[in-house]
């Protein structure tokens, strides 16, 4: 029980520090339309505006992939290859991480086994502590109608950070989990929960994760 609590502890942390900076913005913009008064401040009250609707629309898409990543969205079929990537672009380009799908069939017609795409948005999370330096984080689906998929993480700097190893490891513990390694933890057992085969590695200055029905 302590474990567990521990774990949901290190986790929501990380997931509400990834909120906090648009929520936060979103408030800055409201108030500073406030201040402005009722004639809007002209131009400044039109990048008041922009603030808040970028910043409302920047929290909605974290929402949107945490729900599905870490939440019970994510423990259904219902997902198709196009789902995961609509959430997964706009996640990583909020992280300066360009995303790319490669996938020999139509994605919206690719559905992943069971907790298959939750477990991607999970190891996509994961991947983006790899990136120190920003890069682009591929999803590679083949042609096997997503039973097996890669996710490689390439850019200045790309590394398999050894927290984010150990969190990977079945006889990890949440009391040795990190902010950067909890959902490459939280990844790796959905994974495992849901049937799910992985591995991970690091080479050529890119960090590739391997995901497949076992």
């Amino acid at each position: 029980m302590n474990e567990d609590m521990s774990l949901i502890d290190i986790l929501l942390s990380r997931l509400f520090h990834d909120l906090v900076s648009p929520v936060s913005a979103t408030v800055n913009g409201a108030e500073l339309i406030s201040d402005l008064g009722a004639d809007g401040g002209g131009d400044l009250g039109q990048e008041a505006l922009s603030l808040i609707g970028s910043s409302a629309r920047q929290a909605s898409e974290r929402l949107s992939f945490f729900r599905v990543a870490f939440g019970g969205a994510g423990s259904t079929d219902d997902h198709s290859l196009a789902d995961g990537a609509a959430l997964a672009q706009p996640y990583l380009k909020a992280r300066k991480i360009a995303f790319e799908l490669e996938c020999a069939q139509e994605p919206k017609l690719v559905r992943p086994p069971l907790g298959g795409v939750k477990a991607a948005l999970g190891f996509i999370c994961a991947l983006c502590e790899c990136l120190p330096r920003g890069g682009t984080i591929l999803l590679s689906a083949g042609d096997g109608g997503g039973e097996r998929m890669s996710l490689i993480a390439s850019g200045d700097g790309a590394n398999l950070l050894p927290d984010v190893a150990f969190a990977l490891e079945e006889d990890a513990v949440a009391d040795d989990l990190t902010s950067k390694s909890v959902v490459a933890y939280v990844a790796a057992r959905n994974a495992r929960r849901f049937g799910l085969g992985f591995g991970a590695e690091e080479a050529g200055g890119k960090v590739e994760v391997r995901l497949w029905k076992l």
